[in-house]
C-alpha cells in the first residue's frame, strides 16, 4: 500500500438511523448491507479518527514506579469543516440530527486512490454540533460539524 492523498475522498450518511447498536453494527457486512448514499457536500477538511484506551495508571508503594494499564476504550469524535450550504442534502441531513433526538446514524468514507481493499471507512455516530462561522469579508461561510463515533470502525473494500 502505498501513501493516499485526501483529494476525491468523500463522506456520506443515511437518513435512515441504526435502530440497534449492537444487533445493527458490529460487523463491516453490516454496513455494507446499509443503503448510505446521500453524500455531504463541500467538506474542506476532515479530521482524524481510531481508536484511543484509557490509561489506568497504579503506583505500588513498594517501589513507587507507576505501571500502566490499557482500560476502556473509545472511537473518537470525527470532525469535519464544509463550506455551509443548507440546500445540500447531506449537510440538511446533518444539521436536522443535532435538533434534539439520541440516534446513531451511519457514515461512509470512501477514499479515491486508496488500495482496494481498504479504500472504505465505515462507522455510527451521533452529531453533536453543527456550528456556523461566518468569518471575514474574503471568507466563506463554513460549518464545523462533530461526529461522535459511536460504533466500532470497519476498514474494507465498498
Amino acid at each position: 500500500m502505498a501513501v493516499t492523498g485526501v483529494l476525491g475522498s468523500r463522506l456520506y450518511t443515511s437518513a435512515t438511523a441504526l435502530t440497534n447498536i449492537e444487533a445493527a453494527a458490529d460487523a463491516i457486512g453490516d454496513f455494507q448491507g446499509l443503503t448510505i448514499a446521500t453524500e455531504i457536500g463541500l467538506i474542506e477538511s476532515m479530521g482524524e479518527y481510531g481508536r484511543v484506551y484509557d490509561t489506568v495508571p497504579f503506583q505500588p508503594v513498594v517501589d513507587g514506579r507507576t505501571y500502566k494499564l490499557r482500560g476502556g476504550n473509545n472511537d473518537g469524535q470525527f470532525q469535519i469543516t464544509i463550506g455551509q450550504d443548507l440546500t445540500d442534502t447531506g449537510q440538511a441531513l446533518l444539521k436536522s440530527y443535532v435538533a434534539g433526538n439520541q440516534d446513531t446514524y451511519p457514515f461512509k468514507i470512501t477514499i479515491l486512490g486508496a488500495d482496494a481493499s481498504y479504500d472504505t471507512v465505515y462507522f455510527g455516530a451521533k452529531v453533536m454540533s453543527f456550528r456556523t462561522t461566518l468569518g471575514a469579508v474574503n471568507q466563506v461561510i463554513r460549518a464545523t460539524i462533530i461526529l461522535e463515533i459511536n460504533t466500532p470502525i470497519f476498514t474494507g473494500a465498498s
